[in-house]
């Protein structure tokens, strides 16, 4: 057997005898969330068109004929990443060029018009085979802007919703299990009301029920998502709870963005010491899973240097099996209703649930008048079994969260004519920069009122409004 193949079941075996035993029903967000932050280390793999073209960042119409990965060699990548101990890797499909690595029926814009095995290659199918064949976990990144397509580049219309939806299901339905789908260029580029983020979840469930779904949201919270990602160039919280990522370039001073260009071979990279001290033993104690960018070159082969340091990595490193397991979550909204539209007392209520955010830019309802103000969220139609709210406070750019504008006391009331609302829960926070959760009773809505009572500093901000069913909806309508 294979001795990075085997280390790996040792590991994992108490986390899978965990979960056979436990697991007869349809595991949770919670339950997927806690079987992923025991895979400690993975990398992403950044490899496209702009491998071959240098072509800038999300540059359209890149030239698809010098897509030819002669030598590719997804097992060389396998081979380097357990050789690191890494149990995990995440493979750009489709980055914000639009360029695809399998053969999509909805675009030419993929390997298949390539010279690469004359049209008839597939990374995807490689790389997933490779990997589960060196025990490693295949996952997907996605991105739902295409620069190519014009997916993004304004308002979305149905066909190009469609596009989207056709685009995962391929990948979801052709590839075998994925345990993650990492999708990218969507809540800071259009956000999850234009995209509908409820749409898009339900989708993916319905086609890989045990596959975690998470979004580059530049926020610090499981708002619309299953994992926090942590950036590059975004500073991870200390004393972290939340299931959560946190990825890094190898290479220092060099690549095309994150992909490979001609100064990798010679770069310098991070040292064993950053990668295993500055990185994977603070990081691991706090349940966020390291992941390392290591891009292939145009050969498909991982190069000798980064090969080299991952083996380095690997002889002093290995996972901590006294880690604790990750600490219970709150109550996380299963199934996220997309709203339509919000209507306030004072501010800005579109900001609430656009979904909207980037570390550059967060778009943010602010009440203008004096406490108490309200929010009020149309659904879109009548929902019958609407139960948990969710309120993330005010961020900033390169700050990110802050307690000005947090709420502290608040009720939350429901109608389904807009007219008569009835209270169904009311409390108090603390005014922090966290996540707030109210849970209540299955109850019919179509709109839901958030009202502000007191608030830090004497107004009332939101990021964002999360409202959703905690019960899978066939069983409440």
């Amino acid at each position: 057997m294979n001795k990075h193949l085997f280390q790996r079941i040792i590991i994992l075996s108490p986390l899978l005898i965990s979960l056979n035993c436990s697991l007869t029903r349809t595991p949770t967000t919670e339950d997927l969330q806690r079987a992923f932050v025991e895979m400690r280390f993975g990398a992403f793999i950044h490899f496209g068109i702009m491998t071959f073209t240098g072509g800038k960042w999300a540059e359209p119409n890149q030239d698809v004929t010098k897509f030819n990965p002669t030598n590719l060699d997804c097992n060389q990548w396998a081979e380097a990443f357990a050789a690191a101990k890494m149990q995990y890797a995440i493979l750009t499909t489709k980055h914000h060029d639009g360029f695809c690595l399998w053969d999509s029926k909805y675009t030419e814009n993929d390997v298949a018009s390539s010279p690469w095995k004359d049209g008839k290659g597939d990374v995807v199918r490689e790389y997933v085979d490779a990997f589960r064949a060196h025990g490693l976990e295949p996952m997907l990144y996605y991105s739902v802007w295409d620069n190519t397509a014009g997916v993004g580049n304004s308002t979305i219309t149905p066909d190009e919703l469609k596009f989207v939806k056709n685009q995962i299901t391929e990948l979801l339905s052709n590839y075998g299990p994925i345990k993650m789908l990492f999708i990218d260029g969507w809540s800071w580029k259009m956000g999850h009301k234009c995209v509908p983020y409820d749409q898009i979840r339900e989708l993916v469930k319905k086609l890989q029920p045990n596959c975690l779904l998470v979004d580059n949201t530049h926020l610090r919270c499981l708002y619309d998502n299953d994992l926090i990602h942590y950036e590059s160039g975004n500073e991870y919280p200390a004393n972290n709870t939340l299931p959560a990522i946190f990825s890094l370039l190898i290479n220092l001073d060099s690549g095309n963005d994150w992909f490979w260009d001609n100064r990798v071979p010679t770069a310098e990279l991070l040292s064993v010491s950053q990668i295993v001290n500055d990185n994977l033993k603070i990081l691991e104690p706090q349940w966020c899973s390291f992941i390392l960018n290591c891009p292939p070159n145009p050969d498909g082969k991982i190069d000798d240097n980064i090969v080299i340091r991952l083996a380095e990595v690997g002889q002093v490193w290995s996972p901590d099996p006294t880690r604790p397991p990750l600490p219970p979550q709150a109550l996380q909204i299963e199934y996220p209703i997309t709203p339509v539209a919000a209507y306030a007392t004072s501010g800005n209520p579109k900001y609430a649930i656009d979904g909207l955010n980037d570390r550059y830019y967060y778009s943010v309802w602010q009440t203008t008048a004096p406490l108490p103000q309200s929010i009020t969220i149309d659904l879109g139609r009548e929902y019958g079994d609407v139960s948990i709210l969710g309120y993330v406070p005010k961020y900033q750019p390169y700050i990110n969260p802050l307690t000005e504008g947090s709420i502290k006391k608040y009720t939350v009331s429901i109608s389904t004519d807009n007219r008569n609302f009835t209270e169904v829960a009311s409390g108090e926070w603390n005014g922090d920069i966290n996540l707030k959760v109210v849970t209540f009773s299955p109850a019919k809505a179509h709109y839901l009122r958030l009202e502000a009572i007191t608030a830090v500093d004497d107004f009332a901000a939101a990021t964002e409004i999360a409202i959703g069913r905690g019960k899978n909806p066939s069983i409440i309508k």
